[in-house]
């Protein structure tokens, strides 16, 4: 005969409740809900893909060096795709001040008002014409009595072309701000000081036609490859120096920060190995040395 469990224990059998629907509920829920686990890939088909694609890979790096050391040669110094100028602080996509004053520096460095007017893409040809040999100063942060609805401004860049002044071009820099509507005021004041004003702002290609406000768009990688080519008409003339260099560092910043172009690609392609890329990135630098081919 088996023997009869103590009173304790069934007491503590009896006060125990059964939980054994809750624990089938959450089974229930931990099937439907928890997130699947991660399957372990397959490296020997990963490998044979990678190995698949290594003569279209080594093809494209060859095209991109090729476009690479045309424009080297162009440039007699590194193409700044070679260069990396993505990591500095000063350099960083929101610092709109940074561009401002580094894009005035290179406009005075460029000295030419034909070639200035081309890098912003200004193509109204009596202004042209009117431009074309006078002298020039930029001026920074330059005050206007209108700007946004009531209250007065400061347009990034004004260039003043002559002496006396003939032509006036304002020049609007963003890089994150998307403060528009300030440049109705922008025109209207300049047009007071001088007849004949052109207005650009400098900007991503996205900025919607209704909020340009009088303004005309130059977009950063309009701008990047303008800048190419000028600078390399710059360096026909002066040949390679510290200024030349500086200026270059600029389309570098443009076109690592504000564009996102990356350098891991174009090292790679410099060093015979094959690279990924998009090929906007070719685009790019084949649109820099049509002019100059």
């Amino acid at each position: 005969m088996p023997a009869l469990p103590d009173s304790w224990s069934l007491i503590s059998e009896m006060r125990q409740p059964d939980h054994t629907a809750d624990l089938i509920q959450w089974a229930e829920w931990g099937k439907a809900y928890a997130p699947p686990r991660l399957s372990r890939p397959d490296w020997p088909a990963v490998e044979i893909l990678i190995e698949a694609a290594q003569p279209r890979l080594l093809e494209d790096s060859k095209a991109l060096r090729e476009l690479l050391e045309r424009s080297t040669d162009q440039l007699k110094s590194s193409d700044p795709f070679l260069c990396d100028l993505g990591i500095h602080r000063w350099l960083e996509t929101d610092r709109e001040e940074s561009y401002s004053d580094w894009l005035a520096w290179v406009l005075e460095q460029l000295n030419q008002a034909s070639v200035i007017l081309r890098v912003l893409h200004v193509q109204d040809p009596k202004l042209v014409a009117t431009c074309e040999g006078q002298p020039y100063r930029v001026e920074r942060e330059a005050g206007v009595k209108e700007g946004c609805p009531g209250s007065s401004g400061r347009v990034d860049l004004v260039v003043h072309f002559g002496e006396p002044e003939v032509a006036v071009l304002g020049i609007e820099v963003k890089t994150s701000d998307e403060n528009y509507e300030k440049q109705r005021g922008y025109v209207q004041s300049l047009r007071r000081f001088c007849p004949r004003v052109e207005c650009v702002l400098v900007a991503n290609d996205d900025v919607p036609q209704d909020r340009l406000f009088g303004f005309k768009l130059q977009t950063w990688e309009d701008l990047s490859v303008a800048l190419r080519q000028a600078i390399a008409g710059y360096i026909q003339s002066h040949d390679v120096n510290a200024i030349s260099t500086m200026m270059l560092g600029f389309v570098g910043a443009i076109e690592q920060n504000l564009l996102g172009y990356g350098i891991a690609a174009p090292r790679r392609a410099w060093e015979n190995r094959p690279a990924l890329f998009p090929e906007d990135l070719s685009d790019h630098l084949r649109r820099a040395l049509e002019v100059h081919t």
